[in-house]
């Protein structure tokens, strides 16, 4: 109970309040720095009492079982396909009333108002982009982005901005050096992509650029940093950057292949 209690007062701190629709990117490695008896159950209780079931709690559930044109590939089963994005997120879409969508490269778990609102069967073309649960977060009053022990290059949402902004190379396939193709695998059969997300970790000078501005400020409670932002001020914002500053959003050429593949077909 006590640690319960340590939960609710540090998400209230930070601006966390019934009926928000939140979704979660985090690292439990570093939340244990803040709170070293946890367990990722006690967390994930004391979210959805902050929020309550008049909210949205949300959190990626990503698998990437996308078809190779050589090699073995995995294929998507939504009840019993892991989460490949880390600990809470595994143990979050098997807690009571969660229900998990069925993209089979990038699915969400969902509790609370977004549950019940999009249907278990969703899987768009474009995983992450129009049509997505990004989407239905970003027509939601009230949305954020809650990121616990990590930076931007585990926002999801820049990839939605990446399709909403048009940057050149979004439906630009980033995987084909790992035999990639642009086709999810599930137990339902196959389903060509739109697009299929690339590499995030230019997304950091998108976080820059807020800080600099002093768009969003930081957290820090007892060495866990993080950020608690509105959708909406990302969407602003977001579009603006995306469009302006869009060959800050590929890694510099020589550092990451993903990069370098959308780099060379757009002949940059």
């Amino acid at each position: 109970m006590e640690q319960i209690n340590s939960y609710l007062k540090f998400f209230k701190s930070f601006g966390l309040e019934k009926g928000q629709h939140i979704i979660v990117h985090s690292s439990f490695r570093n939340i244990k720095q803040a709170f070293p008896e946890t367990r990722i159950e006690t967390m994930i209780e004391a979210l959805k009492e902050t929020i309550t079931e008049n909210g949205s709690l949300i959190m990626p559930a990503f698998t990437y079982c996308y078809k190779k044109s050589k090699g073995d590939y995995q294929i998507f089963d939504r009840k019993n396909s892991k989460s490949r994005v880390g600990a809470v997120s595994e143990v979050f879409r098997n807690s009571e009333n969660v229900i998990r969508t069925s993209s089979p490269t990038h699915s969400f778990s969902l509790w609370g108002k977004a549950a019940r609102r999009i249907d278990k069967n969703k899987s768009p073309s474009s995983p992450l982009g129009k049509n997505s649960v990004l989407d239905w977060l970003t027509n939601q009053d009230n949305s954020f982005v809650l990121l616990l022990g990590v930076d931007f290059t585990a926002l999801s949402y820049g990839h939605y901005l990446e399709e909403v902004a048009e940057v050149p190379w979004a439906d630009i396939s980033p995987w084909d050096y790992m035999n990639v193709e642009k086709i999810g695998v599930s137990k339902n059969g196959k389903q060509k992509l739109k697009n299929i997300p690339g590499c995030s970790k230019s997304f950091k000078n998108f976080e820059n650029y807020l800080l600099e501005k002093g768009i969003t400020v930081p957290f820090n409670y007892k060495n866990l940093t993080g950020y608690f932002i509105s959708i909406q001020k990302l969407y602003n914002h977001g579009l603006k950057f995306f469009r302006k500053s869009t060959q800050e959003l590929l890694c510099p050429r020589g550092t990451c292949q993903a990069c370098d593949t959308r780099r060379n077909k757009l002949d940059w």
